[in-house]
């Protein structure tokens, strides 16, 4: 079975799911060409490529660790829609 990652980069840019925080780097440290530069980087649950498990939306449901990841593997195909 060929794998095909459909990850997005995650990135300053990359918008997170409405009225949620934005990926943001704050740095604290930085230093000339040959030093160390030092960040914090914070971004809400909603931002990038993710899947949530089902206690995301009901309680006693199963936590991301739990799923099988056959579950995510599959048959696909390739929709092109750049001229749609």
């Amino acid at each position: 079975m060929k794998f095909i990652d459909l990850t997005i980069p995650l990135g300053i840019g990359t918008p997170p799911w409405p009225t949620y925080e934005p990926l943001q780097v704050k740095y604290f440290k930085r230093l000339a060409p040959n030093g160390a530069n030092g960040q914090v980087v914070t971004h809400s649950n909603h931002v990038g490529t993710h899947l949530d498990g089902e206690i995301h939306f009901y309680t006693p449901g199963k936590d991301i660790a739990s799923l099988d990841f056959d579950f995510l593997c599959g048959e696909g195909v390739i929709v092109d829609l750049s001229d749609a």
